[in-house]
């Protein structure tokens, strides 16, 4: 008995419209400092993901694949490799970043296999060999030291990292400034948004080109 969900014309719009509106963000070329503002201006929360920097400048944006574990045990970051489909970004939650959860064979294997990148909120090692095969990795933090394979935690669920929540296929947009999570249900608000601030943005640079000072242009006077 064929046990798959039905794709019905209203499921197969929806699962288009999606993959559409995140084709059209890529396109945009905007920075994720334009869509934190995006998103605190619809939301009042930035959605940023608090203390993940990029190992060397990159930017990323692509459907989150969620992990949950703890820093002892990098064998569920290994798990969510084989989890994780050609153009995603695993976005792996840590209880502590005591202990590196992702190192270079990890980078090496999600590379081979197409994943955008990895997103880690705990530790990463192995840096030099990251760099140098350019894999885009973001962390909190960085350390020599590895917990061991227990594979213990949890792949595709929900994950609290700080104050943010993030779903599974949430859209990860990371640069050289941070990362931001933006909720799949808002992304096309999101991106109308993003756009309004970046003409306006156009706008102000223009404008102090042409001699007008910032605190005029802002009326902060």
């Amino acid at each position: 008995m064929n046990n798959e969900k039905k794709v019905s014309p209203k499921t197969f719009l929806e699962k288009f419209s999606k993959k559409s509106e995140l084709s059209k963000l890529k396109r945009l070329n905007v920075t994720s400092s334009q869509i934190s503002d995006a998103l605190n201006n619809l939301t009042g929360n930035s959605g940023v993901l608090s203390g993940v920097m990029p190992l060397f400048d990159t930017s990323i944006m692509g459907n989150a694949i969620t992990v949950d574990t703890k820093s002892d045990d990098w064998g569920t970051s290994v798990n969510a490799i084989d989890e994780a489909k050609k153009g995603e970004i695993l976005l792996i939650k840590v209880d502590e970043d005591d202990k590196a959860i992702w190192g270079e064979l990890t980078s090496k294997t999600a590379k081979e296999k197409g994943i955008i990148a990895t997103v880690i909120y705990g530790a990463v090692r192995d840096v030099g060999a990251i760099k140098e095969m350019k894999y885009p990795v973001f962390s909190k933090n960085i350390v020599p030291n590895a917990g061991k394979p227990k594979a213990e935690g949890e792949i595709n669920v929900k994950v609290q990292c700080g104050d943010l929540i993030i779903n599974h296929q949430d859209i990860i947009i990371g640069d050289e400034c941070g990362v931001v999570v933006v909720p799949k249900e808002l992304l096309g608000d999101v991106i109308k948004e993003a756009l309004n601030i970046k003409r306006k943005e156009k706008q102000i640079i223009k404008d102090i080109e042409e001699g007008l000072s910032l605190s005029s242009i802002l009326n902060l006077k």
